[in-house]
């Protein structure tokens, strides 16, 4: 029987391409109660819309509890919530994928949630276009997991699905284009908007098997503070303050409706409270600009907000990329009618309060880090730069190979990190200060392979099924110089296989170096660094090569590759924050021999140290040669991504600094 309350009936248009598109009689009440969430769960909290729909909601909800779940994917940032936000006792960060079912299971019954609003999704160009593989599994594979967590907890009284409106694909540029309706026919025209598609089909699917309470915002181009700065808006922002070229893709004649992130969060807020299960609402805004006029309207404002006189901005065109619609146009008319929501910023004042947002410093946390052997020699000397850096981080207290599989993945699962660096690893033991250490029967073979091969490999496969990015310190001590590769010559490079198997210790590093490689092969987030020779500053520590060597009353004249460990660190922090992947050969550039450090360290800090060269000609260089992993590794990788200083210009640099303190 048809309650009272009813006013409209709709019957939605059967379409050709639409599996998940709603093909029955609704019979809907425009006038339906409004929804009072109670405990909040907001996942993709520290993104860009993420972030200022948390600022906002706060306040528009002042009884509610919010739990933002973010995993800080590349665009994201826990400052990115203002600090009133992150200090407020009805607000919590839990760092964590989506996937995560027993985090994500933890946070729903700690914090007794009835609603979620869905942003979290990776929405990169780079990524969906150059790693779809990976875009896949964070907005389509986890999305499903992440259902199913939904699924098995069984009290979310309503779920908020973000979309886009890239879903629909191309509009006409003609002036009477129609804008996409909800029905509209879905024709992706980027890989981003494949995976959004994917994912409303699931929302469809979990739906109707499951009765899961979802509603669907398909949101429109929009802009505001917060944005990553490879977008548009912020990219131009910085080309303004410096008056350079604006890099406009293609004929910059694309057309682009833009939202202020402040209306968008309103739109969001009224459709959870008063959107219909089930349904989708586009929205949007009417008001279009293309590139070329956003560029002038940018450099306008930031010229006056810096209190100097305008110039006009100068272009340069380049090619456009792959999938670049030249029009997204959407109605915003279901919202209006049914949630009595329109945009109310206009896009001057919304360009005013992002440019102002974007000439202020700020100070960013983009991850939370686990260390795994932490308490070495290279993992104290990476303590010291994640603490200079302000880089929060927390040494796990589980060991792998020691600990079951089980405890270590449970404690893993709940640390609340995004990061993993595993700098575990034996180089020596009892009685013995070197790798011969690990020389000898069945009982040095268990525990060679335990500690520099299995714990590094099923960190590996943790941090794949829980969502974090890895980061593997192994070692250079794979290779050594020969005729391919002699003093002077070529050096290794990234996808060279190990050549040096003179001890058990490199013939383990060998193996676990090659199934770091393999899993890149697969896509997984996962960072592969060879570091060789590490050396530091600390004359305290009984382990730092340089502590050693300035000791010694001969040298090797060899050149060979060294990572100074506070330069290399550095650079290994900035690739981590760009969840970057792959085989890296972590070492300063160009090679130079332990006897030529100390002769540099003799003319700076202490004279008084004289060791005796031994010069690459002799035979007890040759010997050398002959039976230890000397080489030299290839930087050009390292030196376009995250450059550091050659070893000499290095280590002149850090001399002077100890004997300035």
């Amino acid at each position: 029987m048809l309650q009272n309350r009813v006013s409209k009936l709709f019957i939605s248009k059967y379409l050709s391409f639409s599996p998940f598109q709603p093909q029955i009689l609704h019979i809907y009440s425009m006038t339906s109660p409004t929804y009072t969430p109670k405990n909040v769960v907001i996942t993709g909290g520290c993104g860009f819309i993420g972030s200022n729909f948390v600022n906002y909601i706060h306040d528009a909800w002042p009884t509610c509890n919010f739990v933002n779940i973010d995993k800080l994917i590349l665009n994201s940032d826990t400052q990115n919530v203002n600090e009133s936000v992150r200090q407020s006792p009805r607000y919590k960060l839990v760092l964590t994928d989506i996937k995560n079912e027993a985090a994500i299971l933890n946070v729903f019954e700690e914090n007794e949630i009835d609603t979620v609003i869905h942003f979290a999704a990776d929405c990169t160009s780079t990524r969906c276009y150059n790693e779809t593989a990976e875009a896949v599994q964070n907005n389509v594979l986890s999305f499903i997991q992440f259902l199913d967590t939904v699924r098995k907890y069984g009290r979310i009284q309503r779920f908020v699905h973000i979309s886009t409106d890239e879903v629909y694909g191309d509009s006409d540029l003609s002036a009477d284009e129609q804008g996409k309706v909800e029905h509209s026919r879905l024709l992706p025209g980027n890989p981003y908007a494949a995976t959004k598609i994917a994912g409303e089909a699931y929302v469809r699917a979990y739906q109707r098997q499951y009765n899961l309470p979802i509603v669907t915002a398909r949101m429109n181009n929009i802009y505001g503070p917060n944005q990553w700065d490879v977008k548009v808006v912020p990219r131009f922002i910085e080309i303004a303050k410096a008056r350079g070229e604006y890099t406009i893709q293609g004929t910059g004649k694309q057309l682009r409706s833009w939202l202020f992130v402040d209306d968008a969060s309103a739109g969001l807020k009224a459709v959870t409270e008063n959107g219909r299960l089930q349904e989708i609402y586009n929205l949007g805004t009417y008001y279009e600009k293309n590139v070329a006029d956003l560029a002038k309207t940018i450099q306008e404002e930031v010229d006056r907000q810096l209190g100097r006189a305008h110039e006009p901005p100068r272009y340069k065109s380049i090619p456009d990329r792959p999938y670049n619609d030249l029009r997204y146009f959407i109605s915003i008319e279901k919202a209006q009618n049914e949630l009595g929501w329109t945009p109310s910023t206009s896009f001057d004042d919304g360009m005013r309060i992002t440019v102002a947002s974007a000439l202020k410093e700020r100070k960013h946390v983009k991850m939370h880090v686990a260390i795994y052997g932490g308490k070495g020699y290279v993992g104290q000397e990476l303590q010291h730069v994640l603490k200079a850096r302000e880089i929060p981080y927390v040494l796990a207290e589980k060991k792998v190979g020691f600990d079951s599989d089980e405890e270590v993945e449970k404690e893993l699962a709940l640390l609340g990190v995004t990061h993993v660096i595993c700098v575990t690893g034996r180089t020596h033991g009892p009685g013995c200060n070197t790798i011969e250490y690990l020389e000898g029967g069945a009982d040095k073979v268990f525990i060679n392979v335990r500690d520099n091969m299995y714990s590094a490999t099923i960190l590996a496969h943790m941090c794949r099924k829980i969502g974090l990015h890895y980061t593997y310190i192994g070692t250079g001590y794979m290779f050594a110089y020969d005729k391919e590769h002699p003093i002077g010559g070529d050096e290794f490079k990234e996808e060279d296989e190990p050549t040096f198997f003179g001890s058990a210790y490199s013939v383990v590093k060998g193996f676990t170096d090659r199934q770091m490689n393999y899993f890149n092969q697969n896509g997984w987030e996962n960072l592969n660094v060879r570091i060789t020779l590490p050396l530091s500053l600390d004359l305290e520590q009984p382990r730092n090569l340089l502590s050693k060597i300035i000791k010694y009353k001969e040298l090797f004249d060899i050149p060979v590759s060294l990572t100074i460990l506070p330069d290399c660190m550095n650079a290994m922090c900035n690739l981590m924050e760009q969840r970057t992947g792959g085989t890296l050969n972590l070492v300063n550039p160009e090679p130079i021999s332990l006897y030529e450090v100390v002769k540099i360290y003799k003319e700076i800090v202490d004279e008084t140290v004289n060791p005796t060269p031994i010069g690459v000609e002799t035979e007890r260089a040759q010997q050398l040669l002959a039976t230890k992993g000397n080489c030299a590794l290839d930087t050009q990788k390292l030196q376009q991504f995250a450059p550091v200083l050659s070893a000499k210009e290095s280590l002149i640099k850090h001399f002077n600094e100890m004997v300035a303190k």
